[in-house]
């Protein structure tokens, strides 16, 4: 018997009308997997962009396709050789941009893409703190490895990335200069800021200077002025975002890629900082799965500016 689920699908690349609620054959459960009924699951800008075709040469995709990078619910059911996780527990999870994601009823992980919610956390603030955490945690601990003392410039520092990598830089001990709009300054100290940089009111790079860490989740032109906000031998973070020109050798910077991989030690290591309170979500906005569409727009238009959009799916 086949079993139907609500999810949210697109059979073409394109804008946001593309998108469809529609029923859809639930997942089955296989070897090492584990089936989860989902509670709530975020929009992310990468869910936009794979929708609108810029992404696919990086990851091709299969029609129809399932948006949806992260979330979190509750495990329905195990496959054979799981023995991490029984039915009724809550989770948060990863899903890759290849395979279907989370904007569904259900969706089936590997056990090693799921990890335990922390206690004291509802679904929605475990929906919106995994691919964020996660981000954060590769670009600033793992590739940058950033230390108590340091100074660290984080641009956009109220979105979703950039709101998680100030707290988790605070975390370090490290003194945090982000870039944010003037409408976004107090929440962005309120996450533990030293200093804001309103980049709609100020150039960074004449308010801030020789940082040692400068994470760029913008490229383009932020790119190329971030090289002049860093001390010599300064290490300039990026994640894929805007084409930029690599001038890294120009100004005696170290440039490095923070390559996300969704390994389960990440995973854990960002709830143990959400379980002690370390890094707390940021969830602006809560829709409906029927809604997702005015969501992608949001995003897409620029006026989502603080954390994720998150969809209550149950």
């Amino acid at each position: 018997m086949i079993r139907i689920m609500k999810a949210i699908s697109y059979d073409r690349f394109g804008g946001p009308e593309v998108l469809r609620l529609a029923d859809m054959p639930e997942p089955k459960c296989g070897d090492g997997e584990v089936l989860i009924d989902v509670a709530a699951a975020s929009v992310t800008p990468g869910d936009c962009k794979l929708r609108a075709g810029y992404l696919q040469d990086l990851f091709p995709i299969t029609f129809p396709k399932i948006p949806g990078r992260d979330g979190a619910g509750v495990v329905k059911a195990v496959g054979n050789y799981v023995d991490t996780f029984t039915p009724g527990e809550r989770v948060c999870f990863i899903a890759q941009r290849i395979e279907q994601g989370g904007n569904a009823e259900r969706i089936v992980r590997p056990a090693a893409e799921v990890v335990r919610m922390p206690e004291g956390l509802n679904f929605t603030d475990a929906a919106a703190l995994m691919h964020a955490g996660v981000c954060a945690w590769i670009a600033l601990v793992e590739t940058a490895q950033i230390g108590p003392g340091m100074h660290v410039l984080i641009h956009g520092g109220a979105g979703a990335i950039g709101g998680m990598a100030v707290q988790i830089a605070k975390h370090f001990g490290a003194r945090v200069s982000t870039t944010c709009r003037a409408a976004n300054s107090d929440y962005a100290l309120g996450l533990g800021a030293h200093a804001v940089i309103a980049y709609d009111k100020v150039d960074f790079v004449e308010a801030v200077s020789e940082v040692d860490i400068v994470l760029d989740l913008v490229g383009g032109d932020v790119h190329d002025q971030s090289c002049r906000a860093l001390r010599p031998e300064g290490i300039l973070v990026f994640l894929i975002a805007e084409p930029f020109v690599d001038r890294s050798a120009e100004y005696g910077i170290d440039l490095r890629q923070a390559v996300i991989n969704d390994d389960k030690s990440v995973l854990e290591k960002v709830v143990e900082l959400a379980a002690v309170g370390a890094i707390t979500s940021q969830v602006s906005r809560v829709m409906a799965l029927s809604e997702t569409t005015y969501a992608h727009r949001l995003i897409e238009s620029g006026s989502n500016t603080r954390g994720r959009i998150v969809l209550r799916i149950s």
